[in-house]
């Protein structure tokens, strides 16, 4: 009876154990040192990193004229999603730490080596990831957007033809969504405004300036005005030179009926050649010999009794097409009109409409993270090691989350365990415990006539 008595303690205290077991065994994993550390290895445990927050906000500003201000912010996870490692409480030397740290993301089931640094610098040495966790949600917020202002030009007229965009791409590259708008009486006052402008001359002769100040027409972006102002020249590039052939000129010959002509001061016979003196003619003329030529002249024949005969020269002239540029800084007139200041908000992609924090712990070993072969009991014992681990873990996980519920199949389980147990003892012979009791009853009197009751004491 005393073995029967000891053997249901013992079937008690393992039912006990097994539902303890899987609380304190989750607790266990936690508090235990990720890869155990023996001889002269050691370790160092870092405080838990700080939970990043944001609000998630960033804005697009635009003044009058469109012109854009600055983007504050390209995205709202706090250091672009990627983990801050603390070390500062890393001891010297340690070949192996382990530290908490927090990151934000869209997605809570994403893998979380996508926001730990493979590496970091500890004391001048490079630690690499060795192993993490499972991450847990920290927090969860609502994506805020974006907002971006927006005021229009000044314009004239029915306001219903400029009127604002519904959905915008901002020059971040997101898009916005009209909110807002509202119409404003505006004058502009008188601008000062810088003009520039390239005017094309073509066909230009030798001598002839291009005109040092000239009164150009353009509109004024803001108003939709023609304006017309005088801008200085500034430069000017010869862009072609050419011989053109349309160069001519009338010649008049008087006291044609004399023996003798004079021709630029020389007297030259009636019956000449004036191709022989086609220097002379542009002398007149004061052209430059090198910059005008003359292939022919055609002699008019006289008409009656008049003493005065025509001729007119033919040839060619070098002439050059030129671009010159005139600038300046001119005054724009006011104007009075409206414009829309508009608020536009940004349209998040359904993905990123939630901001997850995560708190994950993770392992950092010396090293630059060049995979090292393991033995073929260690790669066993850290599947063993791992698969408890994630029993427990999620034993205790859902205990957290339903704890009666839990608890039912673990108390269960436990009772059917016990009663197998004890089931068994009962139909051993309590005087021989190798044996099956022949009577299956533990009695007194029964037990009397047993022969097992007879030779107790024989052992």
């Amino acid at each position: 009876m005393r073995r029967t008595l000891k053997n249901r303690t013992c079937a008690v205290i393992l039912a006990g154990t097994l539902i303890a077991g899987c609380q304190a065994g989750t607790a266990w994993a936690d508090m235990a040192e990720p890869f155990p550390m023996t001889g002269t290895e050691r370790a160092a445990v870092v405080e838990p990193a700080p939970v990043m927050e944001t609000d998630g906000t960033g804005e697009t500003t635009k003044e009058s004229g469109g012109e854009t201000l600055e983007n504050i912010a390209l995205t709202r996870l706090e250091n672009d999603g990627i983990a801050a490692v603390k070390t500062d409480g890393v001891e010297a030397g340690a070949d192996q730490f382990s530290t908490k740290v927090t990151y934000q993301t869209y997605d809570p089931d994403e893998n979380a080596a996508a926001h730990l640094p493979e590496t970091v610098e500890v004391n001048g040495e490079t630690y690499h990831v060795l192993e993490w966790k499972t991450p847990l949600v920290v927090s969860k917020e609502a994506t805020r957007p974006r907002t971006m202002s927006y005021e229009s030009e000044v314009f004239t007229g029915d306001e219903a033809e400029h009127m604002p965009e519904q959905e915008v791409t901002g020059e971040d590259g997101l898009n916005y969504v009209l909110q807002s708008k509202t119409l404003n009486m505006q004058t502009t006052k008188e601008r000062s405004e810088y003009k520039e402008t390239t005017v094309s001359y073509k066909g230009v002769e030798a001598g002839v300036q291009i005109q040092d100040k000239k009164e150009i027409e353009f509109q004024d972006t803001d108003t939709g005005q023609t304006v017309k102002a005088p801008l200085n020249l500034v430069s000017q590039t010869v862009k072609k030179e050419y011989w053109d052939d349309t160069f001519q000129f009338d010649i008049t010959i008087h006291g044609y009926d004399a023996d003798i002509l004079v021709l630029n001061g020389k007297e030259i016979p009636k019956d000449s050649d004036l191709m022989d003196y086609k220097d002379d003619l542009l002398a007149i003329l004061h052209l430059d010999p090198s910059a005008y030529r003359i292939s022919s002249i055609d002699l008019q024949p006289v008409e009656g009794e008049s003493d005065t005969s025509t001729a007119t020269a033919y040839g060619s002239k070098l002439v050059r097409d030129i671009d010159a540029v005139y600038s300046g800084t001119v005054t724009l007139p006011s104007i009075s009109g409206k414009t829309w200041s508009c608020l536009y908000e940004e349209k998040i992609p359904d993905e990123e409409q939630t901001i997850y924090t995560m708190s994950v712990t993770v392992s950092y070993e010396k090293g630059d993270g060049t995979a090292q072969s393991k033995s073929l009991f260690e790669r066993v014992k850290d599947a063993v090691v791992g698969f408890i681990t994630a029993a427990y873990q999620a034993a205790a996980a859902a205990f957290e989350e339903h704890p009666v519920i839990t608890s039912i199949p673990v108390i269960l389980a436990a009772a059917f365990i016990a009663f197998l147990i004890t089931r068994k003892v009962r139909n051993r012979c309590i005087y021989n415990g190798e044996m099956k009791c022949l009577y299956k009853k533990h009695n007194k009197d029964i037990c009397k006539s047993c022969p097992h009751y007879r030779q107790r004491n024989s052992v």
